[in-house]
């Protein structure tokens, strides 16, 4: 991960529901009351690696920028689902190493999963597109968070495909969050971001967005 040290956290095992529509695979929790990390894990089969990095980059950013202004911490989350996304994907397509220089195509399969690349990624958006157009407000907040992961993961597709092609449709998205909201987030949330402030602010004004449509 090219860094020297890892925040402490504690593991808890669960059983999860196999019968709801989506199965928690895995969780990283921070409590901003005691100010401890849980890596939730499930007790009945292992959790793959590309997964279980995603949750660990969870845990290193909420430790690497978290303030303890609770608003601010919160709104992270953005940040934090985008950058683990391109993690996931990063080791999805081989890598060892962050720094490591990928090269692949939309159409190669991507490592444990039967799908292309390009698949799942359209996947991803029409997950995030579906759930940030539903009724109640916690699904839409969900749908958000599953936008900035499908960002994450167009990020390095836009880094190291060689035949990455804008071929996406964001309809959804802009109608959701207001087209100008939509176009500086898809702006700002590109490549690899050192400094997560201004993505902090924009996911904070997508939220405002979501709790009063």
């Amino acid at each position: 991960m090219g860094i020297k040290s890892f925040p402490y956290f504690e593991i808890e095992y669960f059983e999860p529901n196999l019968d709801q529509e989506y199965v928690s695979i895995a969780q990283a929790e921070y409590s901003f009351e005691t100010e401890k990390h849980v890596l939730k894990l499930p007790s009945v089969y292992d959790t793959p690696r590309f997964l279980l990095y995603h949750e660990l980059t969870h845990i290193y950013d909420m430790e690497e920028f978290k303030t303890g202004e609770k608003i601010h911490d919160f709104c992270l989350s953005g940040y934090m689902e985008y950058h683990a996304s391109q993690i996931e994907l990063m080791i999805l397509m081989g890598a060892q190493r962050v720094e490591d220089k990928l090269s692949f195509s939309m159409n190669d399969s991507a490592h444990y999963l039967d799908w292309t690349v390009y698949t799942y990624l359209r996947n991803k958006l029409e997950t995030a597109s579906r759930l940030i157009g539903d009724k109640d407000k916690q699904v839409r907040i969900a749908g958000l968070g599953a936008y900035y992961n499908f960002l994450g993961l167009k990020s390095i597709c836009e880094m190291y495909a060689t035949d990455y092609e804008e071929m996406f449709s964001y309809r959804t998205m802009a109608d959701q969050l207001s087209t100008l909201l939509h176009f500086e987030i898809r702006k700002n949330m590109s490549g690899w971001i050192v400094k997560p402030e201004n993505a902090i602010i924009l996911y904070s004004n997508a939220l405002k967005r979501i709790e009063q449509s």
